[in-house]
């Protein structure tokens, strides 16, 4: 069974317009950080990054912690690479909270999540490449 990838196109440009937060660093200099290179990937791999910046964005959800005082926003997600590596993606990030003292085992927990879309958009990359292969 072959699977239809996206047909639209997006630009680097028209990602970080609609991502400012996650892109903040590209203005940057490379002393700072490395999204002063920009999105180092293939034009066609950029739907599915729009894809991934897109659900990193819309997580909205909070959670209430005991002991703790008030609820838990989840992160701001902030890219610090995002580039091609052995023919696959690779987005690097940090997480920013607009609260403090948040406890270890919710950062681990926001992280393994931002991890898994990451990981599904690796896979994305990696199918919609092996399938050009075979083309």
């Amino acid at each position: 069974m072959k699977i239809k990838y996206l047909n639209n196109m997006i630009t680097q440009k028209e990602i970080f317009e609609k991502y400012p937060k996650m892109f903040g660093d590209k203005d940057k200099p490379m002393t700072e950080t490395c999204m002063c290179w920009g999105l180092e990937v293939p034009s066609h791999w950029l739907p599915i990054i729009d894809e991934l910046c897109d659900a990193m964005t819309s997580c909205t959800y909070s959670m209430g912690i005991k002991d703790y005082k008030g609820t838990i926003e989840f992160p701001r997600v902030v890219a610090e690479q995002v580039k091609s590596k052995f023919n696959g993606l690779r987005f690097y990030y940090r997480l920013e909270y607009e609260q403090e003292d948040i406890p270890d085992h919710v950062v681990k927990q926001h992280y393994n999540y931002i991890d898994g879309m990451i990981a599904y958009a690796e896979n994305r990359v990696y199918r919609m490449e092996e399938e050009n292969e075979t083309n």
